[in-house]
């Protein structure tokens, strides 16, 4: 029963990420951690997520602005070093709820408060989602919800912004996962689970494609605030 459980997870969580752009991780998260610690249920969903990003940016290779990728990973990768070393001493619990009551009003100022044109992110802006994602990754596997929006800030169009955000978790996924084997939190005796959880998110991701050549760029970012606040309340509710 849980390897079914697992499967259809998976494939919903392709499905998702494939249109938003992220998702990926609180889908899998939320019923992960049924089943194992948090610590290795974040590390099982970025590693699965790996094949899920390489899929997306090959699909939209030339699109990916890689300039906008490169940019915030060393930060990136620097902190959530720092954080997935520190992970199994925090109180989790009380951490993820703030995360979710934070990622909850995010989406509510984005989809309910009229905004003027979107301006260009400060250094101290980009700084600050930069660490608040890492971290959540490190901790939660979730770094997605703060990065689509700085990435929407910086494409153009659909294809741009799915290309870009799949490249930048896709480096950033395959460091953490190595990471994360070398800390001792990925484990051999995952990799069958991680076997059927790729086969089973390509297989979301690839329906997914066909979804988003109908979407306009407007129903896109409303998607994606959506997306945030769904993860929000699954972080402050489970």
């Amino acid at each position: 029963m849980w390897i079914i459980v697992f499967i259809i997870t998976e494939l919903a969580a392709g499905l998702v990420q494939g249109i938003a752009g992220f998702g990926s991780g609180p889908v899998q998260m939320m019923v992960y951690t049924l089943h194992w610690p948090l610590s290795a249920s974040a590390a099982i969903s970025v590693c699965v997520s790996v094949a899920l990003n390489l899929n997306m940016v090959l699909t939209y290779r030339r699109h990916v602005r890689w300039k906008e990728v490169l940019l915030p990973i060393v930060p990136y990768m620097a902190i959530s070093s720092v954080g997935i070393s520190f992970s199994l001493s925090l109180n989790q619990a009380l951490m993820k709820k703030i995360f979710g009551a934070f990622l909850i009003l995010l989406a509510a100022y984005h989809l309910f408060v009229k905004h003027g044109e979107s301006k260009p992110f400060s250094p101290a802006k980009t700084l600050l989602y930069v660490a608040v994602s890492a971290l959540c990754d490190a901790f939660f596997g979730i770094g997605g919800p703060l990065m689509v929006l700085y990435f929407l800030n910086k494409t153009e169009n659909a294809a741009e912004y799915l290309g870009t955000v799949a490249a930048f978790f896709l480096i950033n996924g395959v460091y953490n996962t190595i990471y994360r084997a070398a800390c001792g939190i990925l484990t051999a005796a995952h990799l069958p689970y991680i076997g059927i959880g790729i086969a089973a998110i390509l297989i979301g991701v690839t329906a997914a494609h066909r979804l988003v050549s109908r979407m306009n760029d407007v129903l896109l970012k409303k998607t994606v605030y959506i997306m945030i606040g769904v993860s929000g309340i699954f972080n402050l509710i489970a």
